[in-house]
C-alpha cells in the first residue's frame, strides 16, 4: 500500500486532466473556469507543482536519514542525552510535514487554495528544518571522533556571513524577515571553516525560529584584543533568565513541546558551544523576554 502523504501528488500528477475529479467535483468561478487548460487553472497547476516539489523534498530527507543511520550508530551510542535531543528534534518536523499534508488533502476536497499555499509553506519550513538537522547531526558526529578534523585556516568573517545570509535566503523569505550584517569587510579570523559555518548556520536558524514575521536579524563584529566579537541579534520573543541558565549545557537540557512558546535547548546551541571552545573561546546570550535576543560568540583573530 503506498504511504497516505504520496497518494494525493501522484495521482494528480498521474492524471493532471482529473483535476477536478480529485476535488470531489468541487465548483469553480467563472473567470477559474475561462483559464483552465484539461480542466485545470493555472493556480491549481502551481499547487499541484508544490505539492511535487514537497513529495520530493520530503523523500529525499528520509532517503539521507536512513543512508547516514549506519554512519553514526556507533558514535551516538554511548550518549543518551544526546540521542533523546536528536530524536525529538527529528520527530517535530516530520510530524509538521505529515500532519500538513493531511490538511492539504481536505483542502483539495474543498477546493481552498489560499489554505493550500499556506499550509505548503508551514510544510517547506519543516522540512528546512530537517535539513539543518541533518547538517548538525552530521557535524555532531565528526566532532565527535578522536580526530575531529579541526583545521584553522584564514577566513574572511564578512564573506562568510554574506554566505550564511544567502543559504538562509528561503527561511527568510517564508518568514518575510529583514536580515543584515555591518562587518569590517577586513575582519579576518583563525578558525576551522566548517565548525565556523555550523556556529553561524544555527545562530541564524535560530534567531528565524522564535522571531515573528517581519522581524530584524542584525549581525555585528568588533575587535576585542586578539579576539574578533561576533553577535547575532534578533527582536523575537527573548528568553527570559531562568530559561538562560543552562542554555549550552546538555546535562540541564529540557525537551519542551515543538509549538511552546520557550525556548528550546536543542542539538544546534550544544554544537555552537562545543565549537566555540574548540576554538578557545566563549559564547553567551544577552537577552529580555519580549525584546530579543543576542548570541556572542568570540573566534581568535588572524594576525
Amino acid at each position: 500500500m503506498e504511504p497516505k502523504q504520496y497518494f494525493l501528488t501522484k495521482n494528480l500528477s498521474r492524471n493532471p486532466g482529473n483535476y477536478d475529479s480529485a476535488i470531489n467535483g468541487a465548483s469553480h468561478s467563472t473567470d477559474h473556469e475561462s483559464h483552465k487548460i484539461d480542466g485545470v487553472s493555472p493556480k491549481e497547476r502551481k499547487i499541484m507543482k508544490r505539492l511535487q516539489e514537497l513529495e520530493k523534498i520530503n523523500a529525499g530527507l528520509e532517503k539521507t536519514i536512513e543512508q547516514r543511520k549506519d554512519e553514526i550508530a556507533e558514535i551516538i551510542a554511548s550518549n543518551k542525552k544526546y540521542i533523546s535531543i536528536l530524536a525529538h528534534d527529528l520527530k517535530s518536523p516530520f510530524s509538521s510535514i505529515y500532519g500538513v499534508l493531511g490538511l492539504l488533502k481536505d483542502c483539495i476536497h474543498e477546493n481552498n487554495l489560499d489554505e493550500m499555499e499556506e499550509y505548503i509553506d508551514i510544510a517547506s519550513s519543516s522540512a528546512i528544518n530537517t535539513t539543518n538537522l541533518i547538517e548538525n547531526i552530521m557535524a555532531w558526529a565528526t566532532s565527535q571522533k578522536k580526530d575531529n578534523g579541526f583545521n584553522p585556516v584564514r577566513i574572511n568573517l564578512a564573506n562568510l556571513v554574506n554566505q550564511e545570509i544567502e543559504n538562509s535566503k528561503l527561511a527568510v523569505k517564508l518568514k518575510k524577515l529583514s536580515i543584515v550584517h555591518s562587518i569590517d569587510p577586513d575582519f579576518n579570523v583563525s578558525a576551522d571553516l566548517q565548525m565556523t559555518k555550523t556556529i553561524l548556520r544555527n545562530l541564524i536558524n535560530n534567531a528565524i525560529k522564535f522571531i515573528s514575521p517581519n522581524g530584524n536579524i542584525i549581525i555585528r563584529a568588533t575587535e576585542v584584543g586578539s579576539l574578533i566579537e561576533i553577535s547575532v541579534m534578533d527582536n523575537g520573543i527573548g528568553i527570559s533568565p531562568e530559561d538562560q541558565i543552562g542554555l549550552f549545557d546538555v546535562d540541564s537540557t529540557e525537551i519542551i513541546p515543538e509549538n511552546s512558546f520557550k525556548r528550546r535547548k536543542g542539538l544546534g546551541l550544544l554544537l555552537c558551544w562545543e565549537f566555540v571552545n574548540i576554538h578557545g573561546g566563549n559564547i553567551r546570550v544577552e537577552s529580555q523576554p519580549g525584546k530579543g535576543s543576542s548570541f556572542i560568540f568570540t573566534l581568535p583573530k588572524h594576525d
